[in-house]
């Protein structure tokens, strides 16, 4: 039920891909108390961007997750991801723009149902 959208100017070769959605995946799971069976990560490297002015290395980071995100939550996983992203891809923190959002169960279908 949560999912992440991470869209980079990057080029991520496919075994960094795979290490980065790994840690991604744990990391985010934990952080929200949520099982990793049920997380979602979407990778989008290259994506054209330009942030401040510049097209250096930026990424965008969407997190949606069933029922409310805390203020404390999403100040850790704000942390946490711009620390992966910065270990993983080289995309320093103040090039991340990251985005947090509360889904109700209702508004989120899995497997012909929904959460709610």
């Amino acid at each position: 039920m949560p999912m992440i959208r991470i869209q980079t100017s990057i080029a991520i070769d496919e075994e960094k891909q795979d290490g980065l959605m790994n840690t991604l995946s744990s990391a985010v799971a934990e952080l929200l108390g949520k099982p990793e069976s049920y997380m979602m990560i979407i990778l989008e490297p290259e994506t054209i961007m330009m942030m401040s002015g510049t097209a250096e290395a930026a990424a965008l980071v969407e997190v949606r997750s069933v029922g409310s995100i805390s203020e404390e939550e999403s100040k850790n996983l704000s942390g946490k991801i711009s620390e992966i992203l910065g270990q993983e891809i080289a995309v320093g923190a103040g090039r991340i723009y990251l985005n947090f959002q509360g889904v109700p169960g209702t508004m989120w279908g899995f497997d012909g149902r929904t959460f709610g």
